[in-house]
């Protein structure tokens, strides 16, 4: 629910389904809690060793390709989404 002020009143709504409550109290909102405090960033102490299976040319387009596929896929549905809203 995320409050706005229309008129002289304060009204809370959803912005996904448009949901709206009027402010029992007509006062002021305040935001409190944090964001999250775990870092956003995994870390592994595990380096991979360079002597691993080694993968031909071929086989690497191959997986750009695949990635390259499915990125355009997600940007896609992303670009539907956004116009939708």
């Amino acid at each position: 629910m995320v409050p706005q002020k229309t008129g002289d009143d304060y009204v809370y709504k959803c912005p996904k389904c448009g949901y709206e409550e009027i402010s029992k109290t007509g006062e002021r909102y305040r935001l409190s809690g944090k964001a999250g405090s775990e870092p956003k960033v995994k870390t592994t102490s595990l380096v991979s060793e360079g002597g691993g299976l080694a993968r031909s040319r071929e086989e690497i387009e191959q997986e750009k390709e695949e990635f390259y596929e499915i990125l355009l896929d997600l940007l896609s549905e992303e670009e539907s989404s956004e116009e939708t809203s």
